[in-house]
């Protein structure tokens, strides 16, 4: 395949993600159980004259061309490049997109200019990245864009204290995502939940503690391979993030949706205020009934697995 002139059968490839649980929460020092899902974005690159991004996608050209730069700098890279990025990802959705953007440029560049980066100093890299599109993002995107699986992730007080667990599923997941087809930004989500914790710390210390412990349910659940206790844990953090003001009557509506078709857990995946939502199916048979049922309620849906 070719476009522009450059080989684009060559490409680096970063994994989207869902938050299985603790999304805000891990904002506060509370960990989060994320999993690597198979959508991706792939990326490949020309010389150019200006760093820009050429993608059939959604996204914010001057964002995207911003953290271009901000890789490539943080890689010690002179030259500038048109970046063209292919991706069965949806943008804006809370599925990490910008961060599978990030880690698939920094991979292609490494191959190109022969660094040979192992998956540390990718993850640092495309930090780089993710720091242009989210302001002051938890890490916690990059990580699984570089690493895919599923991990607890806990944020430090700096990056290098970032702790990333991972550990290993006993049964394969089947998802649902549904699509609100609304997009809130993370960072104005993020500020929400920062004024719902000033305005009442007691209570938000008590939700603090309810996502925590719920975190750990849902590893042991994981990695048992006990699906319908996970479930039940997405649907208690469900609860939590309609609590905390960040579930709009969308993600409610998709989720009710996801449950009436028997799905085992239904929750908002990501910075909510619409986004994607995400419904824990007992196989791919049982995730096209639950897609059907997303359908019928007016949203747009799609099948994945955790890789």
């Amino acid at each position: 395949m070719k476009k522009s002139g450059v080989d684009s059968t060559v490409k680096g490839i970063g994994y989207g993600k869902v938050i299985l649980c603790g999304e805000h929460f891990v904002v506060h020092g509370n960990p989060a159980i994320a999993a690597g899902i198979s959508n991706s974005a792939a990326v490949w690159a020309e010389e150019a004259q200006a760093n820009e991004i050429s993608t059939e996608s959604r996204v914010v050209p001057e964002i995207s061309n911003r953290a271009i730069t901000a890789i490539l700098n943080a890689m010690g890279i002179k030259k500038k490049y048109k970046v063209f990025m292919e991706s069965d990802l949806p943008t804006f959705g809370g599925l990490g997109s910008s961060a599978a953007f990030s880690v698939a440029l920094v991979r292609y560049m490494s191959h190109l200019h022969k660094m040979s980066l192992n998956d540390e100093q990718v993850n640092r890299f495309a930090y780089e990245g993710e720091k242009v599109f989210h302001g002051n993002p938890s890490g916690i995107d990059n990580a699984m864009a570089t690493y895919g699986g599923v991990l607890m992730f806990t944020k430090g007080k700096s990056y290098s204290d970032n702790v990333i667990d991972r550990f290993k599923l006993g049964l394969p997941l089947h998802l649902v995502v549904g699509m609100t087809g609304k997009f809130g930004t993370t960072a104005k989500m993020v500020e929400a939940v920062k004024e719902f914790k000033e305005a009442d710390e007691e209570e938000f210390g008590q939700l603090l503690d309810e996502a925590r412990e719920l975190c750990h349910n849902g590893k042991a659940a994981l990695e048992k391979g006990k699906l319908d206790v996970l479930g039940q844990v997405m649907n208690q953090n469900q609860s939590l993030l309609s609590e905390i003001g960040v579930s709009i009557e969308d993600n409610d509506k998709i989720n009710k949706a996801a449950l009436d078709a028997g799905a085992l857990g239904a929750k908002l995946t990501g910075g909510g205020g619409g986004g994607c939502c995400i419904a824990l199916a007992k196989d791919e048979e049982h995730a096209k009934q639950i897609i059907k049922s997303i359908k019928k309620a007016g949203y747009e849906a799609f099948y994945t697995t955790v890789r």
